[in-house]
């Protein structure tokens, strides 16, 4: 009679410990489903994410000109004549050279074309710079971009830029 009293014992421990193993199942089940959908959702929010950026780059692609590649050989520069200008303020005198690097000899038979308003709209700019302006190393790297983008403008090259350096070859404030 003991052994069917542990023969009992047993059956009814069985079922709780099914009963334990159902809940464990379904937790686990419901674990990996919440895990599952927070990866797919972080899969998500990252792929588009990335793509909304392809879009926006391949957008900006589409509006943009091509880059030209990078041609081999030495550079290409056109110097143009010194500038001699009065600095505003009136109490000195700015005196320039430079040298502008271009992208390929067809710019620089372009630029050659447009000199007259290139030199017309770097004296406007030059002659508008005051003598403090000018006398740090980043008031003449602010000016080598300004000049840089006047060129562009100056030959309607739009988007595409055939400067692509502005070289100063002398530079020189001198007090009246």
């Amino acid at each position: 009679m003991a052994e069917k009293d542990k023969k009992e014992d047993v059956k009814e421990a069985k079922p709780a410990a099914g009963g334990n193993n159902k809940l464990l199942l379904v937790v686990i089940v419901l674990l990996v489903l919440v895990l599952a959908a927070v990866g797919g959702l972080a899969a998500y929010v990252f792929l588009s994410n990335k793509s909304a950026g392809a879009d926006a780059s391949h957008a900006t692609a589409e509006h943009a000109p091509e880059k030209k590649e990078k041609k081999e050989g030495p550079p290409v520069f056109e110097k143009l004549e010194p500038f001699v200008v009065n600095l505003s303020g009136g109490s000195s005198m700015l005196q320039i050279e430079l040298q502008a690097e271009l992208y390929d000899e067809a710019a620089k038979n372009n630029m050659k074309a447009y000199l007259p308003k290139i030199r017309s709209a770097l004296i406007l700019l030059l002659s508008a710079k005051t003598e403090e302006e000018l006398q740090s190393a980043d008031g003449k790297i602010k000016l080598k971009a300004q000049i840089k983008k006047i060129i562009n403008e100056s030959m309607d090259a739009g988007e595409e830029e055939p400067v692509e350096n502005v070289l100063f070859t002398s530079f020189i404030i001198q007090l009246q």
